[in-house]
């Protein structure tokens, strides 16, 4: 498990997050052994995505023949899920644009709109209270952005204050987005705008944020949880572990094959 899985990502903001979707099987490099996590992302390329990450989402509206996907478009099929089930949507001319970049601000909006959140607070007060550069978040996107916040899917690398809304989203980003969105922690908490520590004490490897009132925490090389007063509450011996959701955590314990 130490084995590098991608050739570029060693001390890259995102690396554990990577790796743990790579694990997953939601995410794949290149032939090269590379993932090029600052590349930028196509909205072909984001449709597959968040077609592996739900593909169980159900559709909301009636499929659509865009003009630029053929049916023979490798994307197709993954474009036409997630549109049914309103991640996203093609433009007023019936195109789609799969070949076009899409900036940080329509991966979150597509990520709001699919996962169907909604802001319960003041979206005006959050942008203004988290973002140094919130007047350039387009009028369009501030419910959704405001409701991103809210839920703590927003990843800032590297000023946590600044979300760099027309920015072209890159393959490290949206895989940060999409660990947040999944409960897979990896992501490092001091890039999520809104996100509160509590300080217990520098007595284990890892630790990731409270979920459920338990955090991750890693000794030597396994896995365990802590409750907010910093007591063991599951003693590490996990190999993998992701934050508690609905009561429940995933973890995973591999076998040692002996010769």
């Amino acid at each position: 498990m130490n084995n590098p899985i991608f050739s570029d990502i060693q001390n890259h903001w995102a690396e554990d997050c990577i790796k743990q979707l790579s694990q997953r099987n939601l995410i794949s490099g290149y032939p090269d052994g590379s993932f090029r996590p600052n590349a930028p992302v196509t909205r072909a390329e984001f449709a597959a995505l968040l077609r592996k990450a739900f593909p169980n989402a159900a559709p909301i509206r009636n499929a659509i023949t865009f003009v630029d996907v053929p049916s023979n478009h490798w994307a197709n099929q993954a474009i036409q899920a997630v549109y049914r089930a309103g991640f996203l949507s093609g433009y007023p001319d019936r195109t789609f644009k799969p070949n076009q970049q899409i900036p940080r601000v329509q991966t979150f909006v597509a990520m709001v709109s699919g996962l169907k959140y909604s802001p319960t607070k003041t979206p005006s007060e959050t942008i203004k209270k988290y973002f140094d550069d919130g007047l350039e978040i387009p009028s369009y996107a501030i419910n959704a952005i405001a409701s991103a916040t809210e839920r703590y899917l927003v990843v800032n690398y590297p000023n946590v204050r600044r979300f760099n809304p027309n920015q072209n989203a890159t393959r490290g980003e949206v895989a940060a987005l999409i660990c947040r969105a999944l409960k897979i922690s990896g992501v490092p908490l001091q890039y999520i705008p809104g996100m509160e520590f509590i300080v217990i004490g520098a007595q284990f490897e890892e630790a990731d944020a409270f979920a459920e009132g338990m955090a991750r925490v890693k000794i030597g090389e396994k896995w365990g949880y802590i409750d907010k007063t910093g007591k063991l509450v599951i003693a590490p011996q996990f190999d993998e572990a992701d934050a508690f959701s609905d009561g429940v955590a995933l973890v995973r314990q591999y076998k040692v094959k002996r010769e």
